[in-house]
């Protein structure tokens, strides 16, 4: 039996998964066994859009459409919250999973405080974040500071303090 404080380590089994997952894969699974049984009716994710630096919201109800979904976007700064209240009722009439930063958990609580969201009907996976990047940021950053073209970058990431990616036909790049 697990307690407060404990720290496990999960990985997902699913091979589709696995193909796109960034550290494992284990929210991307959880999320899907959340569809198959019910405890969710939909869950509002992030996937690529025409790159990686557009993040595209998508609410899923399907459990296999979820590992299209797999992995991080770190240029594309949603708030998904705000997306739930406008677009889904405030979650009045449907449960919904999100992963969820920390920003983005602060305004679930800020916005159920005004009536305008339903967190009976909220289930939240937290993440940690390291960061996040407007994609016209990202791409002028790279393309100037560094001197990459930001169409040859296919992999990016932020950790601590630092904007390191994976660029065709290079070894990875760490900037700062």
């Amino acid at each position: 039996m697990t307690k407060k404080g404990d720290m496990l380590y999960a990985w997902t089994t699913d091979a589709e998964i696995q193909k796109k997952a960034e550290l494992g894969g284990a929210v991307s699974a959880l999320w899907k066994y959340a569809l198959e049984s019910k405890a969710v009716d939909a869950v509002l994710a992030v996937t690529k859009g025409v790159d990686l630096y557009d993040a595209v919201p998508v609410m899923i109800t399907d459990p296999r459409d979820i590992a299209k979904t797999a992995g991080s976007l770190h240029c594309g700064t949603l708030l998904l919250p705000k997306l739930i209240k406008k677009f889904y009722n405030g979650a009045k009439d449907m449960k919904i999973g999100v992963t969820v930063k920390g920003c983005d958990a602060m305004a679930f609580y800020e916005l159920a405080k005004r009536k305008q969201i339903n967190l009976d009907n909220i289930i939240m996976i937290g993440v940690n974040c390291g960061g996040s990047v407007s994609p016209v940021l990202a791409r002028k950053m790279i393309a100037e500071k560094y001197g990459v073209d930001p169409e040859k970058v296919h992999k990016e990431e932020i950790d601590k303090g630092q904007f390191i990616n994976r660029v065709r036909g290079r070894s990875q790049g760490h900037f700062r």
